[in-house]
């Protein structure tokens, strides 16, 4: 059993796999639309923008079942955000980074000897970690310092931990809707 969790660290991604993670990383960017639409409700419109991310990542993981995924599904969502949609460049950059601590949560599962892409609890916390790295950026950094947006701490505080729990959420529907999906597929 754990000679054959070990072999997912080593497998690379194969042109199906790419092509998924860019699906899913394409759906969460169609989904810009939704939250726009919710534009008045801004700053918890972004709720919605992390509840789709998570939802997309998570569902790419299951799916595709390597170690890797939500770093290409961030770089794949941040390189469409910054060609497509005129992100700036210096917070396209920083949304490359968001994928790697669960990928690291991922790989340090398939050392111990599990198998993560089949455990709800694994991609929660996956999915979790995903969640709040997206928080910590977009409430962190991105509005308050490169937009120049002023919020109080209490806003900031509030609206992180809302878009954490609409993260988590969506990465616990995104778990069961990768399983099903997997399941049509194979």
């Amino acid at each position: 059993m754990a000679t054959a969790v070990q072999t997912k660290i080593i497998k690379g991604f194969n042109a199906v796999d790419l092509v998924t993670v860019a699906v899913f990383a394409a759906l969460y960017r169609a989904a810009w639309y939704v939250w726009q639409i919710f534009g008045f409700l801004f700053p918890f419109n972004i709720v919605l923008a992390t509840f789709f991310a998570t939802l997309a990542a998570v569902a790419a993981a299951v799916i595709v079942r390597k170690v890797g995924v939500f770093t290409l599904y961030a770089i794949a969502a941040a390189l469409i955000n910054f060609f497509f949609q005129g992100e700036a460049l210096v917070a396209s950059i920083i949304y490359l980074f968001l994928g790697v601590f669960s990928d690291a949560y991922l790989y340090m599962q398939i050392k111990a000897g599990k198998d993560p892409f089949t455990s709800f609890r694994d991609m929660a916390i996956a999915g979790g970690i995903f969640a709040f790295l997206w928080s910590a950026v977009n409430w962190g950094y991105v509005f308050p310092i490169l937009f120049q947006m002023e919020f109080s701490i209490g806003m900031l505080f509030a609206v992180a931990v809302s878009c954490f729990v609409g993260g988590v959420i969506g990465g616990l529907i995104g778990y069961k809707l990768g399983d099903r999906l997997k399941g049509l597929i194979y």
